[in-house]
């Protein structure tokens, strides 16, 4: 009898310890997936209820949605092949807190009307926000031209990434090749965060492009 009462506490142990070993058993616990900046937040900021941010009125006076993509046209020789819709990564990313606020409730859709996020898409954007940059994982194509200049290079940028009624050129002030040469360090500051610190408006998101973008025309004296 005492034999099997000392089995029973034997056996009772080794259950507990193997137990208590699987919950601390970094193997055994499943690593959640990373949210895929391409894959899983771009539909959810260009498709339904996002609409408005894909009309070619984005961004005009009867229309102050800051435009997430735009139509492009590919020829051949004079004759469009097609029309196709291309994304403004840039953009999207540009908003990334404004974007992790609207998930966590904490403020309405900032261009107002009924528009809401599903509870799955407001868990892959806050998950997104959570990995913090580079938000574009990294992966958008980017060409660093040889010779950097703020009018074909860095322009471009600002009008497609800061530019709308909200941000640079509205509440914010426009941003000229002489208010980007005198905030060099505050620049220097924002690109080498991905836009996490430094921007005086407060947090914003940069993409991977953007930020060697402005690495390099910085680098090379910031020319115009």
């Amino acid at each position: 009898m005492k034999k099997n009462v000392i089995q029973i506490v034997l056996i009772a142990f080794i259950s507990v310890l193997l137990l208590y070993s699987c919950y601390n058993n970094k193997e055994d616990i499943t690593v959640l997936p990373t949210i895929s900046f391409l894959g899983d937040v771009v539909p959810i900021v260009t498709s339904g209820g996002c609409g408005c941010h894909n009309n070619v009125q984005s961004n005009t006076a009867n229309n102050n949605a800051v435009p997430f993509t735009h139509y492009d046209t590919i020829k051949d020789g004079t004759t469009i092949v097609k029309v196709i819709k291309v994304v403004d990564y840039g953009a999207i990313i540009a908003r990334i807190d404004t974007m992790r606020q609207w998930a966590e409730g904490k403020i309405n859709h900032p261009g107002g009307g009924a528009v809401t996020l599903t509870e799955n898409q407001k868990e892959i954007i806050k998950a997104w926000v959570a990995q913090g940059p580079p938000y574009d994982g990294g992966s958008e194509a980017c060409v660093i031209p040889g010779k950097m200049t703020y009018t074909n290079d860095i322009n471009p940028i600002y009008n497609v990434t800061c530019k709308s009624a909200g941000c640079h050129g509205g509440r914010g002030p426009i941003l000229t090749y002489s208010l980007l040469v005198n905030n060099k360090t505050t620049l220097t500051n924002m690109m080498n965060s991905a836009g996490s610190s430094g921007h005086p408006g407060g947090k914003i998101g940069l993409s991977s492009c953007t930020v060697n973008k402005f690495k390099a025309w910085i680098a090379a004296g910031q020319p115009n």
